[in-house]
């Protein structure tokens, strides 16, 4: 009964360790029908050792697990765009500095999507006059008469950056992260302005900006920024008012 035991613990071991490759299913089964010996130790065998032996494949498989679910944590990352600074907040890695970027806002046909656009471009030279081609503008602070007057009309950097986790959310409205959220920065709801005729999108300027890269206060237009506020009606006031920024944080997900 021993020897019998025996070479059935060893095929366990060896199924449990030689195929790291298995499905989390498979793997599992294996750890279902050592638990089962385990329930029926004092019933099936008359040998305590063999008990200890179930035991400790059972540790060694937990310990397995968590080694495999901490390497791959290691490749699981999320990238987001800081809007406003040069570079990224304490915990993140910088992929990128770059000049925010996007559509004129006088374009009706414009790109409505702000971009960072790296600083050392790569040009392929292929193209051979096209007849017609979109185009993109560097974008500046248009922040007079406010917390950012010292910006206006100052260029807008960014910079893309990565963190060791599985998602990045941008909340509006808020500037503290939910529960189980780790706060990467946060500032200001920014956007064109509704009379323009370009579209533009929301995005979060860090709360803390700067002008970028060879800024110049020159008012040379482009992608613009301006502070957003609400409107009250059918967004619902409380608890939104008129007259105050709208305040916003980029938040990565770290239960």
């Amino acid at each position: 009964m021993f020897f019998t035991t025996v070479i059935i613990l060893c095929g366990l071991y060896l199924c449990a360790f030689a195929h790291d490759n298995k499905t989390e299913d498979q793997s599992l089964s294996v750890d279902e029908t050592i638990n089962k010996l385990l329930d029926h130790a004092t019933y099936d065998l008359q040998d305590a050792g063999i008990a200890m032996l179930l035991k400790e494949l059972k540790d060694a498989r937990s310990h397995e697990r968590n080694n495999r679910r901490v390497n791959s944590s290691r490749y699981i990352t999320s990238i987001y765009t800081r809007w406003g600074r040069r570079a990224c907040p304490a915990g993140a890695s910088l992929v990128y500095e770059g000049f925010a970027a996007g559509g004129e806002y006088r374009d009706t046909g414009a790109a409505a999507n702000y971009l960072c656009l790296p600083q050392s471009p790569d040009w392929d030279n292929k193209s051979n006059n096209p007849g017609g081609v979109g185009l993109i503008y560097g974008a500046e602070y248009e922040s007079h008469k406010s917390i950012f007057q010292h910006l206006a009309e100052h260029d807008v950097p960014c910079a893309v950056c990565q963190v060791p986790r599985s998602s990045v959310v941008m909340v509006p409205g808020k500037n503290t992260c939910f529960k189980n959220f780790v706060k990467e920065y946060s500032g200001y709801l920014m956007a064109g302005q509704p009379t323009q005729n370009a579209a533009s999108e929301y995005v979060c300027v860090d709360g803390e900006p700067e002008p970028a890269s060879k800024s110049l206060t020159t008012d040379l237009n482009g992608k613009l920024f301006y502070f957003v506020r609400a409107k009250c009606g059918a967004l619902k006031c409380p608890p939104y008012k008129e007259g105050d920024d709208l305040t916003c944080v980029v938040c990565s997900y770290s239960p």
